[in-house]
């Protein structure tokens, strides 16, 4: 049993008819007959008895059109009373910007999924920064590389990415590709990197003494440029695009663990049972 069996037999009591029941439904005849029988046989009595000028209630149809109409009618107050419900607090989010989208997209539908109701409000900021105002209480949740947590706060490990070198798919085709080729190729640097100064490691280890053509901010921009041939990029294997590959050094690799930050308690307590869940 259903609403939508409810409401059609609803609809044809009050039309008088099954055509013009399913007129009022917008449906098809014998789409609600179908649901009617389906009704009828679920709760083991007729409900209509057909006549020539349409149908009449059965005597237990008269006792289900009444209680039909109250469950109609409380589950529109249902209704009326969620959308008046007025919202919480939004959950304020801090997000490493540094983070592959794909990564972040797929951890806020995961959070989120627990609790639909629940609002939200993001804000990029860098690393020093998250844990600075995780700490001051502007953010209840940071989403970012995690490092030995803080007294009281708790982390939960959802990837843990390396450095590799991006280039483009184009420029150097599947199969094995000797990092020192890229010597004196054009370089372009992610100035907002945490890793900056740590990932010129992997360049050393490969012996590439690049040149830079391009600082951005932009992961976006970055990734594009390499995908266009127009240089090489130092950034997280996490990072995709179809038209880049990542190489990666066994020499360093410069792993980050990615994953939610929260002081134990935030939130009334929802988020260690939310995170629990993860």
């Amino acid at each position: 049993m259903d609403l939508k069996q409810i409401r059609y037999f609803v609809a044809v009591a009050e039309a008088g008819s099954f055509s013009a029941g399913a007129r009022r439904a917008f449906v098809t005849q014998p789409t609600l007959s179908a649901a009617i029988s389906a009704l009828e046989a679920e709760l083991g009595f007729a409900l209509l008895e057909r006549h020539a000028r349409g149908v009449r209630l059965t005597a237990k149809g008269e006792g289900a059109l009444v209680t039909a109409h109250s469950i109609l009618r409380q589950t529109e107050q249902l209704k009326a009373a969620s959308r008046d419900r007025p919202a919480g607090k939004p959950l304020r989010l801090g997000i490493l910007p540094t983070l592959a989208p794909a990564f972040v997209t797929g951890c806020l539908s995961r959070l989120m999924a627990i609790d639909s109701d629940k609002s939200w409000r993001t804000e990029d900021a860098p690393l020093a920064k998250l844990r600075q105002r995780l700490a001051n209480g502007r953010y209840d949740l940071i989403l970012t590389a995690l490092g030995p947590p803080a007294r009281g706060h708790r982390q939960a490990d959802l990837l843990t990415d390396r450095q590799a070198l991006a280039v483009s798919s184009r420029a150097f085709p599947r199969g094995p590709v000797s990092p020192e080729i890229l010597s004196g190729q054009p370089l372009i640097v992610r100035v907002h990197c945490e890793q900056l100064q740590a990932a010129s490691r992997v360049l050393d280890a490969w012996k590439v003494r690049p040149r830079v053509v391009a600082q951005t901010d932009s992961d976006a921009r970055a990734l594009a440029m390499v995908a266009a041939g127009l240089g090489f990029c130092l950034m997280p294997d996490s990072f995709e695009h179809p038209d880049v590959r990542m190489l990666r050094s066994d020499d360093v690799e410069l792993p980050r663990r990615l994953g939610f930050e929260w002081v134990r308690g935030a939130a009334n307590g929802w988020l260690d049972r939310a995170l629990d869940r993860l």
